[in-house]
């Protein structure tokens, strides 16, 4: 169901550029997970086939995404509508209007996103 990492080996805890988030348990498919990376605010959305990882604001009004509506690969802002593409990372209609976006690894049902910060994850 879901693709491991692209390395041969499996992915540590302490991966260079990658930091646990939490696991598969805790982000069904079609579910949304907001996370603490550092200082950054990030979403996990679980599209049943992959995760993906975006920054957690709306790029129109500032809102937090996890409060926003999945429907298919498409996530609507709750605060102004706004729909973003989480396959392309774009907001919908407006391609080169990009958002934020983490790789994400899933290792032996655990969560790893993309980051150069070394700080531990927490769940709000």
């Amino acid at each position: 169901m879901y693709e491991p990492n692209d390395g041969d080996e499996p992915l540590a805890p302490g991966a260079t550029g990658f930091v646990e988030v939490g696991s598969l348990a805790q982000l069904p498919a079609g579910a949304s997970m907001r996370v603490t990376v550092g200082a950054s605010e990030l979403l996990l959305v679980n599209l049943g086939e992959r995760v993906v990882a975006i920054g957690d604001l709306c790029l129109r009004c500032s809102r937090s995404l996890s409060t926003a509506t999945l429907s298919g690969c498409m996530l609507t802002c709750d605060g102004c509508g706004w729909k973003y593409d989480l396959e392309h990372g774009c907001v919908d209609g407006l391609p080169k209007l990009q958002t934020e976006v983490h790789g994400v690894s899933v290792d032996e049902d655990r969560l790893f996103v993309a980051s150069a910060i070394a700080a531990p994850a927490t769940v709000p």
